[in-house]
């Protein structure tokens, strides 16, 4: 039964008590009743072009297998064996499996098209017994929009793909699809800072000229707005920055953003998508620990043409840079590892991550307690929050909170 969605707010506070966000307790309650039924971006389709074609991602907790079916269509199976549950595919890995997913341990064979057990070594001598029928790989639930493919461990989840999704087909889809682009490294930030802390931080629109005076430079909170979208959240913009139009970036084909147009999508609870006139990137924040989460992100742009290798930015263009800061062929980024400080990067999500470690420290203050919020720019985390409460609630399972 689809849980009811709650109503967009128009005053902004602080729902969560500060607990939320480093109590071990709670972040367990977060992984069994939230995450464990979540839907939560995973590759996209371009990965999968080929019947067979598979992906290993890692989903919140759960190592799973997205695979392109001979139809065209997509599955998705939990990547473990139901033999002695090793992993099959290491994390991260790609390849085709249309004659059969194979456990490395002890060969046990699975069909890509429904996961079921095909069959095993020795299995008159050894599994005399054994029904194959009984033993398919664990299913999760998949789903599309665009390019993006999204997982749900569940195989049939409690809100199915398009209830999950609302009206956000209809009416705020990104004009950008990945044919015909190139995709940069990807990247993991390392964050030690509560994953909802992260989130929140994307939604706030109240510091963008400010944090980012020097990357993003606004747009001010006069000229941003945000639409609740079944439980997800999207950032409405009043045209593109100046930094943008003047970027050494080409722009990418069909892609108009001079008008009042979205630019932040936040998929709930902790995936999202960031577009522009020069880029397009799709992102998971990953929990990890109470205090630790990874954002994990992949980004796409238009091919550089030979012409454009001489053109200079006259100023930041408040794209993520990350490929100078990355050494020794690392994917991931660190504040510890940074060889400037964070803000002088100039880097929008460098920055992102920097205030959000200030913040979770923050969290420890004996005297720490949210003040007013404000009503423009902040009243979408509220909204977040009480959509974390109607899966996570605060007189679920006993949990020791300060009184607020």
């Amino acid at each position: 039964m689809p849980r009811p969605i709650p109503p967009k707010p128009r005053r902004a506070r602080q729902l969560l008590p500060k607990e939320c966000y480093f109590s071990p307790e709670w972040f367990e309650r977060e992984h069994a009743e939230l995450f464990s039924r979540a839907w939560t971006f995973a590759c996209v389709a371009q990965d999968l072009p080929e019947p067979g074609d598979y992906k290993a991602v890692q989903v919140n907790r759960y190592a799973m297998i997205v695979v392109r079916a001979k139809d065209g269509g997509l599955n998705a199976f939990h990547n473990t064996c139901r033999h002695r549950g090793t992993q099959i595919y290491e994390d991260g890995a790609s390849g085709n499996c249309r004659h059969g997913v194979v456990c490395p341990y002890h060969a046990w064979t699975y069909s890509p098209e429904d996961g079921a057990l095909r069959g095993l070594p020795k299995k008159a001598l050894a599994f005399a017994d054994l029904r194959l029928e009984d033993w398919p790989l664990h299913r999760g639930g998949v789903g599309r929009i665009g390019d993006l493919i999204f997982v749900n461990p569940r195989e049939t989840p409690e809100d199915d793909f398009e209830t999950w999704l609302g009206s956000m087909r209809k009416t705020h889809m990104w004009p950008h699809s990945l044919e015909g682009l190139s995709e940069k490294r990807p990247v993991r930030y390392d964050i030690l800072g509560n994953w909802k802390t992260f989130c929140e931080n994307a939604m706030d629109g109240y510091h963008l000229s400010y944090l980012h005076d020097r990357t993003l430079m606004g747009p001010d909170i006069e000229d941003q707005d945000w639409d609740a979208v079944g439980r997800h959240w999207v950032f409405i913009g009043q045209g593109e920055n100046e930094s943008r139009r003047d970027s050494h970036y080409a722009p990418i084909p069909g892609v108009d953003v001079s008008g009042r147009h979205p630019a932040v999508w936040q998929f709930f609870p902790n995936s999202g998508v960031l577009s522009s006139s020069i880029f397009f990137s799709a992102y998971t924040i990953a929990p990890v620990e109470p205090e630790r989460c990874h954002l994990e992100l992949r980004t796409w742009m238009a091919p550089r043409e030979a012409g454009d290798a001489g053109r200079k930015r006259a100023r930041p263009s408040g794209t993520s840079g990350h490929g100078h800061i990355m050494k020794d062929g690392r994917r991931y980024i660190s504040i510890a590892e940074l060889g400037c400080h964070a803000m002088e990067s100039l880097d929008f999500q460098i920055e992102d991550m920097w205030v959000v470690e200030q913040q979770q420290k923050a969290f420890r203050h004996p005297l720490m307690r949210t003040g007013e919020l404000a009503d423009r720019g902040e009243t979408s985390l509220t909204w977040f929050q009480a959509n974390i409460l109607d899966h996570v609630p605060l007189e679920g399972p006993a949990l020791p909170l300060a009184a607020e």
